[in-house]
């Protein structure tokens, strides 16, 4: 069975797929290095600051999630800092208003965009100075610990007795994991929850075409064809996929 999507996750993945075509391109790239760089050490201070706090702080990804969520509903629009770094905001809230012009400039008219935008930049000085990793190994009982959410069904436990290995061997004691993981993920389903969308990164891809890049359905979709062996979806189907990522992520395709 393919992965299943969270509605928050997914949301999230799609906003990260479309913010990283943000920042790959160098236009944009440059406005916002013009209007960050005199910020640029209070921002280097502030991720440094959270991080350490964080770390201090011995809280679950989880819980200190829920801190900061909780956090944002008090403060000022446009900041999107922990509590322990809030003490920047008002130094940065230049920048903030200076990035809610570029961000509605470029199309990212969406509550979450200047947001996200710090919190990128918050997660590049933390790469850059070697304090997160680019992958993190989770341990399978950890992850009600990850999000701030509740899981749509307490966790699945298999109990494995060492009789059943020695007596009836590893391959059919993992086809019946197997059984009970199928039966799991069926339940999953019957809770809401659909399979993950595959084409997410390359909707992202359309959706930038179309509101950035001012491209039309039909440029999109030759150039689509050009590089696809079956020649690629229709114009229609294409707008269809746009329109239904624009709703994923509450940013509207048509605000030109």
């Amino acid at each position: 069975m393919p992965k299943l999507s969270h509605p928050k996750i997914t949301k999230g993945h799609a906003v990260d797929a479309l913010l990283n075509l943000y920042r790959d391109d160098r236009e944009f790239v440059r406005e916002l290095d013009k209007i960050r760089d005199p910020y640029l050490d209070l921002i280097i201070q502030c991720a440094l600051d959270s991080f350490d706090s964080g770390r201090k702080s011995e809280l679950s990804p989880k819980e200190y999630f829920e801190t900061a969520i909780e956090h944002a509903k008090n403060v000022q629009q446009g900041s999107p800092f922990f509590p322990e770094a809030s003490v920047y905001a008002a130094q940065l809230q230049p920048y903030f208003d200076a990035l809610n012009k570029l961000a509605y400039k470029w199309k990212l008219r969406a509550p979450w965009a200047v947001p996200m935008l710090i919190i990128y930049d918050m997660f590049d000085v933390l790469r850059i100075k070697g304090l997160i990793p680019g992958e993190i190994d989770m341990p399978l009982e950890e992850f009600d610990s990850l999000y701030p959410w509740e899981p749509p069904l307490l966790p699945l436990e298999i109990k494995v007795s060492a009789w059943a290995i020695i007596l009836q061997g590893r391959e059919k004691v993992l086809t019946e994991i197997g059984k009970k993981l199928h039966k799991y993920e069926n339940k999953i389903k019957a809770a809401g929850l659909s399979e993950y969308p595959s084409s997410l990164q390359k909707h992202a891809k359309w959706w930038y075409a179309y509101s950035v890049q001012h491209r039309t359905w039909r440029q999109i979709a030759d150039e689509v064809a050009e590089v696809d062996p079956e020649g690629g979806p229709q114009p229609e189907n294409i707008r269809k996929a746009v329109t239904r990522f624009s709703k994923l992520i509450g940013v509207s395709p048509e605000d030109k």
